[in-house]
């Protein structure tokens, strides 16, 4: 069995990274203009460059169930969720979230991603989102969260239980 859920950008998200990105523009040709040469030029401009490329390696592509394992995409990496370790999944609404702090990773740009800390839980979480909205929690044996943003969400619920209920008890 396999499903896949894209991941789809919101205007929220686009805007964010447009206003990051125009951000980003406008620091460098402040300081190309008023500063000449010299480190700092260069310095600022690995920084920025470094931290975009980051980002766009870490973008969520797609939410792919193959069998029993649940597999995040991002661009250059993949988290994977043995579906037999799940303990609950559930839709969530936005304001769940509201009360969470970046640790490290994305606040809009290109999406909603990485280490964050949940204020009212005092723990920490991991968010794969392209959206502020539409929120699915996938909680695991060792009591980790990770949210996602899925716009089929009862689609990505209904079929990691599914596999759950179809997934061989021990891997040998």
């Amino acid at each position: 069995m396999k499903c896949s859920f894209k991941y789809h950008f919101d205007r929220r998200t686009i805007w964010l990274t447009a206003l990051t990105l125009t951000l980003f523009a406008a620091c460098a040709v402040l300081l190309y203009a008023l500063y000449k040469g010299g480190f700092f030029s260069a310095w600022f401009v690995s920084f920025v460059m470094a931290i975009s490329a980051l980002m766009v390696l870490s973008i969520p592509r797609r939410i792919v169930l193959i069998d029993h394992k649940l597999e995040i995409q991002c661009v250059f990496d993949i988290t994977e969720i043995d579906v037999r370790e799940i303990v609950r999944i559930r839709k969530v609404s936005n304001r769940r979230l509201k009360r969470s702090i970046m640790i490290f990773g994305s606040s809009g740009f290109f999406g909603y991603y990485g280490k964050f800390f949940d204020l009212r839980a005092f723990e920490t979480i991991t968010l794969y989102a392209s959206e502020w909205n539409n929120f699915v929690e996938i909680t695991d044996i060792y009591d980790n969260r990770t949210y996602v943003s899925c716009r089929e969400a009862d689609e990505l619920i209904e079929s990691v239980l599914l596999a759950k209920a179809n997934a061989p008890e021990e891997e040998e």
